[in-house]
């Protein structure tokens, strides 16, 4: 069966309704990373039977597949009030299961766990030295407090509730710096491409031969995003933290 796809399945008045579905973009639409529905489907159809296939492949699904039934319209209408495929593929997929291989859930959850872990280092210190936490103590504590990191869910939205448990393990508190920076005209294209991955630029003007600029970062970054500044500059930079 091809790891690619796979079948996104709901049971409804005692009937089960499949779908094929690109693995990968069926997590991101879950992850509301993406919105078009029609996109994820690898088939067009309603199907039952599916897991007697032994391949998910367009060319090849229903060579020789006699179990496998498509849902004729009437059906759908009774079930779903509907028999356009976009509605029916959104409530399967929202509200039935995507059968993710093990291998597969493995590696979207260990993704999820490194961007929330590096996420929470990025904008934490430890309040007691203003210094930032490192991601293995941060991952450390998560395994110690055995939180659960939601595979779906966007990683910004589950930083909050992991700090407030892991702090009964260890001192530590979100922060944002806002830093201005003052460069010669010459390093603003460059200093805008840095900037993109390290924070969100609240204020920019340009006087004279200088690019003045303000961005917010977490406190846990500002060190390296500085050292990064100084470096493309060559120490040109004139750096502020301004809070």
């Amino acid at each position: 069966m091809s790891t690619e796809h796979v079948i996104a399945r709901l049971t409804s008045h005692n009937k089960e309704f499949e779908i094929i579905v690109d693995a990968v973009k069926a997590r991101d639409y879950k992850s509301g990373i993406i919105s078009d529905i029609g996109d994820i489907l690898v088939v067009d159809g309603i199907f039952r039977n599916l897991r007697k296939v032994k391949s998910l492949d367009k060319g090849v699904l229903f060579k020789d597949n006699k179990t496998v039934m498509r849902i004729e319209n009437k059906e759908l209408k009774e079930i779903f009030d509907t028999t356009d495929l976009i509605p029916i593929t959104e409530k399967i997929i929202d509200e039935g299961e995507i059968q993710y291989t093990t291998e597969q859930r493995k590696e979207f959850l260990e993704r999820k766990e490194k961007a929330v872990i590096n996420l929470i280092a990025s904008q934490s210190i430890d309040p007691r030295t203003n210094a930032p936490h490192t991601p293995a103590r941060i991952e450390a504590a998560i395994k110690q407090a055995k939180i659960h990191i939601d595979m779906y869910k966007h990683a910004e939205a589950q930083v909050q509730n992991i700090v407030k448990e892991i702090a009964a393990i260890m001192p530590i508190k979100i922060e944002f710096k806002e830093i201005q920076i003052k460069v010669p005209v010459r390093y603003a294209g460059q200093l805008k491409k840095i900037m993109i991955d390290f924070g969100q630029v609240k204020k920019e003007n340009w006087i004279g031969t200088d690019y003045i600029t303000i961005i917010t970062v977490g406190a846990g970054l500002t060190d390296s995003f500085m050292g990064k500044v100084n470096g493309l500059t060559h120490g040109e930079a004139i750096c502020k933290i301004m809070n």
